[in-house]
């Protein structure tokens, strides 16, 4: 009986699959932001704490990382970007017309079975105050069609081969939120804009499921490689479906996607049923569409985000909706459930997008929505109060503040003073208690999330450059950029229970770096390098030298 009685041996805490030891691990988590350690059973932190704690956890199969004092933080997330794009030729940070020609010319030679050339990136900074021109291209491609997207993706340089083979000419009428640019006699000059891209593009032929596949392997291992567990794909071609299924029926999605379906005025009952059938389908963890994206407004290097006043000159961009328009269309997808991110650049259509958000909480009374307006670039300071008291969330870009020649020499000119000081002000959104998330646009701008880190600490160029930043007064401090990218990313998309901070219980996402990026001075930010990147308790990353 007094056996009987005896108290049962107290069950030992279950054995860890792998610890991490011996580092500098910021957690996100409030409630505990410091540890040495942590513990990963399955696809699960089970633990985080000293060296020593973490360490009781170890059984005989449990493997041990010794992180060596290295810094360790939750997975980034890049809550806005368009994922998958193949090869084009690379004509970001170009400083001349001769420099883009230049590597125009490499790119045909190097894929002369191609029957267009394609390309992506340049910056109106690289014309010397003049505007891109067919003849530029004419000069070194004259017979094969040439399609060169710009920094944002919403303006094109055409080749006179290219405007011949979509029958551009004189007569040919701008199409709705769209633009031909022409010469003084009418001429289409070859610079194409917003919805007028699409009278070329509709030409181009598209990658094959091989090269297709190609490039979502080799995008995927520089998203591990640059420390991303999680991404938000701003849009969802449907056709896209089944290259994700194959890579991740081989295992190699090695990133989180969380996906949005675009939708136009034109969008069919028909289109909302596509959507709610890709909702059902594709729920997670590794894939799942929850959103629905429209387009307001373009984009301030080209001069079609809606403003409420004139640009310096004169310019002026409608934005792309009317406003009773916007209004039914968000209330209805709202009404199904649906997440909103409305893309909204010029201070004219952030208002605009507010005004829909704020009219589908009246008509549909309240709960969880977190809509976002994606870019918000150059708010009305009216209206920054507005998204926390309707709960929208600020989807900005950190490398959209780069000081590079077309920024400063362009944009802030165009803008005046007054605009461009409160443009990608990033502080703003911090100090009025909004939630905003970070991303790249990529391939608008490049995906690596250390170097926005730092452009949006610093508020300069990689070079240093201009001495003490562009609108200082707007930098924000290491662990709050660090935040957005990971924390604010994951409320985002509603998955702040499942990732964002390492706390037991979530998924074992995060990333190891050679420095720790939240200590002085903002270059170590540029010098850290990603080491190792863990999704779900297994490597899909790891540097040689780790």
């Amino acid at each position: 009986m007094l056996l009987a009685a005896a108290p049962a041996p107290a069950a030992s805490p279950p054995k860890a699959d792998r610890i991490f030891v011996n580092g500098h691990v910021w957690t996100g988590d409030a409630s505990k932001p410091r540890a040495e350690a942590l513990a990963v059973r399955g696809t699960r932190l089970i633990a985080l704490g000293t060296t020593r704690e973490i360490q009781r956890l170890s059984g005989k199969a449990t493997e041990t990382v010794d992180l060596k004092g290295r810094f360790v933080f939750p997975g980034f997330n890049d809550a806005h970007l368009h994922f998958l794009v193949v090869e084009r030729a690379t004509l970001a940070d170009a400083a001349s017309v001769a420099e883009l020609q230049r590597r125009v010319v490499d790119f045909a030679r190097r894929h002369p079975e191609s029957p267009w050339v394609l390309g992506r990136g340049w910056g109106y900074a690289a014309f010397m105050g003049s505007e891109p021109h067919r003849k530029l291209l004419d000069a070194v491609l004259p017979d094969r069609p040439a399609f060169m997207t710009d920094r944002d993706g919403h303006a094109a340089w055409c080749n006179s081969r290219a405007l011949e083979l979509a029958e551009i000419t004189k007569t040919t009428p701008d199409p709705p939120n769209g633009l031909i640019v022409r010469d003084a006699n009418g001429v289409p000059t070859g610079l194409l804009k917003e919805s007028a891209l699409e009278l070329v593009r509709q030409y181009v032929p598209p990658p094959n499921d091989e090269e297709l596949h190609r490039a979502l392997k080799t995008l995927l291992d520089r998203a591990a490689g640059a420390g991303l567990t999680s991404v938000q794909n701003a849009s969802f071609p449907a056709s896209e479906a089944p290259l994700f299924e194959r890579v991740m029926s081989e295992n190699g999605l090695k990133v989180r996607f969380s996906w949005a379906v675009p939708f136009t005025q034109s969008s069919t009952d028909d289109d909302l049923s596509r959507a709610r059938e890709l909702r059902v389908r594709y729920r997670g963890p590794l894939f799942k569409v929850a959103a629905l994206k429209g387009m307001v407004d373009g984009t301030l290097d080209s001069r079609t985000a809606a403003m409420f006043e004139p640009y310096a000159g004169g310019a002026t961009s409608p934005p792309f909706w009317a406003p009773e328009q916007l209004n039914a269309a968000v209330a209805r997808y709202d009404r199904e459930g649906f997440q909103v991110l409305l893309h909204a650049i010029g201070d004219k259509a952030i208002s605009m997008a507010l005004d829909a958000y704020e009219s589908a909480a009246k008509a549909n009374g309240p709960r969880d929505r977190r809509h976002r307006v994606e870019h918000a670039e150059v708010p009305r300071a009216a209206d920054i109060p507005r998204f926390r008291s309707l709960g929208v969330i600020a989807s900005t870009q950190p490398l959209f503040a780069n000081p590079d020649r077309t920024t400063l020499e362009r944009t802030a000119v165009f803008l005046g003073p007054d605009r461009a000081a409160r443009a990608d002000a990033f502080k703003v959104w911090d100090d009025a208690g909004v939630v905003q998330a970070f991303g790249s646009d990529w391939p608008v701008t490049p995906m690596e999330p250390l170097r926005q880190i730092y452009c949006a600490v610093a508020r300069m160029t990689v070079e240093g450059t201009p001495p003490g930043g562009w609108h200082p007064e707007s930098r924000i401090s290491p662990e709050a950029a660090l935040r957005h990218f990971t924390a604010d990313a994951a409320f985002a998309s509603f998955d702040e229970k499942e990732k964002g901070t390492l706390t037991s219980g979530k998924l074992a996402d995060f990333v190891v770096v050679s420095e720790d990026i939240l200590a002085p001075p903002a270059e170590r930010i540029l010098q850290a390098k990603v080491l190792l990147t863990v999704m779900g308790g297994q490597d899909t990353f790891r540097d040689r030298g780790f």
